[in-house]
């Protein structure tokens, strides 16, 4: 039988979806993180990211590391992008796709779009400048509170039927 601090060491696992995990995906997985420090909530979730159509040993776009660099943001540009896996789907507790395409793409119920939380999917700046980037980054940190708070609702009640 589990007591309340074991429910507590529970955590969810967030993962952060676009097509090649070297721009959106990426630079969302480190910006909620750093999000989570602020708000001294890091403890209570897994984040992570992948893509749809990653390449193996793929790393992020310099664009985006100079634009997470620029933000102040704490990250690994040599971090390799991962391909987004049926096990992933099954972990995921909250999946939150770029686009509405990639929600669907993860074959997962517990995948949302950034359509469904901004009214807007958030564009590849693949390619792009830092300052594409930047602006992309200003989109994903838009929806934080709403993913916040639907987080903690999900973590609420996977702890409560924990046991």
């Amino acid at each position: 039988m589990s007591d309340k601090s074991d429910k507590s060491k529970i955590k969810l696992n967030v993962i952060f979806v676009c097509t090649g995990n070297t721009c959106r995906s990426p630079m969302a997985e480190f910006l909620f993180k750093d999000y989570l420090r602020d708000k001294k909530r890091i403890g209570d979730f897994n984040v992570s990211s992948a893509g749809l159509e990653a390449g193996k040993g793929d790393v992020m776009t310099r664009q985006a590391d100079e634009a997470l660099t620029a933000l102040g943001i704490k990250h690994n540009a040599d971090r390799k992008a991962r391909i987004f896996t049926v096990q992933m789907s099954l972990d995921g507790d909250l999946i939150i796709g770029m686009t509405d395409e990639h929600a669907a793409r993860t074959g997962s119920d517990n995948a949302v779009s950034f359509v469904e939380l901004t009214g807007r999917p958030v564009a590849d700046p693949f390619g792009m400048s830092v300052n594409a980037y930047l602006l992309c980054a200003e989109q994903i940190r838009s929806a934080f509170d709403k993913i916040l708070e639907i987080a903690d609702g999900l973590l609420e009640n996977k702890r409560a039927t924990a046991g």
